[in-house]
């Protein structure tokens, strides 16, 4: 989305846009006139109430070439918040279309538990984490982390695949963090069947 198709007036969104923003989200952060707007203009700490009365906290930032929304539920959430903001700027006098928006982007950031060692994929691995950790001495070494990242030679990077077990957890523990450029309910089945391999 070009941000210019929005305001084909070249309004001054420091007046225009921003007040209601901060109204209706009550963000506790927002760019000023004069700051480094080169990494988006950045609206933190909202919140938006959900259609079954829930609040929500939010962030949101406004780049040259798309919009960005965050919350700390789901990627479903986000896109419903965007939908109705973007829904309500014709009332302010914006030029929004839902046909401007060419793509979408997800990042999906959760927490889960899983009940299998990383290692059962393939128990080599294990035997492999107890040779070093008989090597380095005084620690134990484990598998912790599977990474799979999109094709660094293309222009176009969406966000890589990452389950790790939780910074400060032991070795045992079944705690994990998961990324994925998916919508949520997408990344969890994905999760689904990354445990089944496991088993």
């Amino acid at each position: 989305m070009d941000i210019n198709e929005l305001n084909p007036g070249g309004k001054d969104l420091f007046t225009h846009l921003f007040p209601s923003l901060l109204e209706d989200y009550k963000f506790k952060t927002c760019p000023k006139q004069g700051d480094d707007l080169s990494e988006g203009m950045k609206f933190t700490l909202g919140e938006w109430v959900r259609e079954d009365g829930t609040v929500l906290m939010l962030n949101l930032t406004i780049f040259k070439d798309g919009i960005a929304a965050d919350t700390w539920s789901s990627t479903k959430d986000s896109e419903e918040f965007l939908d109705t903001a973007l829904g309500g700027l014709s009332e302010l006098g914006f030029a929004y279309d839902p046909e401007i928006v060419r793509r979408k982007a997800y990042v999906s950031q959760v927490n889960v538990k899983c009940s299998r060692p990383l290692s059962a994929l393939n128990p080599r691995l294990g035997e492999f984490a107890g040779r070093l950790s008989s090597a380095v001495g005084g620690t134990v070494f484990d598998m912790a982390a599977i990474e799979l990242w999109p094709d660094q030679a293309h222009a176009l990077k969406p966000a890589n695949f990452s389950f790790q077990r939780k910074i400060g957890e032991p070795c045992n523990s079944d705690r994990y963090w998961s990324q994925a450029a998916l919508p949520t309910d997408r990344h969890l089945e994905l999760l689904e069947e990354l445990e089944a391999l496991l088993s």
